[in-house]
């Protein structure tokens, strides 16, 4: 053990450095009116690509995490999935040709097109969410071009960015009072019409600290609840009509 962890233990063990471990990172989400409501129901669902994105921070720098990113993709896409099923949603996949006739290549292209869109209009999101109740957001018409579009009334964006601190480069902040060295992780929740491509409803799901590095096998634990809280803000399928009585 290095002097500097040495000195990291002792301080601990004499109470003189803690750890919160319930601190929480900020969660939100700004929602159209017209969905919070129920005036535009979400009944039927097309889901787009998800993408979860890690990277590990160590006492040596910055690395990827390309397999645990995939896994990870994988994970968040089944659990978000699961959710809006439970909610009583239909999903269908934005690379289904359905009875539309079109190769794969034509939807994979769409997609590629959409996902741009939506990197654009989303760093937008991020400094202006509250402007989505003004209806300023949109992807445009192209979200129509998808087979799944004509059957679906949103088309819902599942992002993961996250970050695994290795245990020395928790220390080494701890010790020195630096932030950043934790782990963390947000899911980003986006919806769009289907038709018009405007953006209905955007939420940022962040772990708690005190999940550490779980979100990456444990994200039902660290994401469940909150993803059935908001459903039922947006008043998905089985809310819809629960918040009508």
């Amino acid at each position: 053990m290095t002097l500097k962890l040495r000195l990291l233990a002792i301080l601990c063990a004499a109470g003189f450095l803690t750890v919160n471990t319930q601190a929480i990172t900020p969660s939100w989400s700004y929602e159209n009116p017209k969905v919070t409501t129920g005036e535009f129901q979400v009944r039927n669902v097309c889901m787009m690509p998800a993408e979860g994105k890690l990277s590990k921070v160590t006492m040596k720098g910055g690395q990827g995490m390309s397999s645990e990113s995939d896994n990870w993709t994988s994970a968040l896409e089944n659990m978000v999935e699961a959710h809006l099923k439970t909610a009583g949603a239909q999903i269908l996949q934005a690379s289904d040709a359905m009875a539309s006739g079109a190769s794969d290549e034509e939807i994979r292209q769409v997609i590629v097109q959409l996902n741009q869109k939506y990197e654009d209009v989303a760093n937008q999101l991020n400094r202006h969410p509250k402007d989505i109740k003004k209806s300023r957001f949109t992807l445009g018409d192209d979200a129509a071009l998808l087979p799944c579009a004509a059957k679906s009334d949103v088309l819902v964006f599942v992002q993961g960015e996250g970050q695994v601190t290795s245990g020395g480069k928790k220390a080494m902040g701890m010790l020195v009072g630096g932030k950043g060295n934790v782990s963390y992780a947000t899911l980003v929740l986006t919806m769009a019409d289907a038709k018009t491509g405007e953006i209905l409803a955007f939420a940022r799901l962040s772990n708690a600290e005190s999940f550490g590095d779980k979100f990456v096998d444990q994200t039902e634990n660290v994401y469940g609840k909150a993803l059935d809280k908001q459903f039922s803000r947006l008043r998905i399928g089985v809310y819809l009509d629960k918040k009508k009585h």
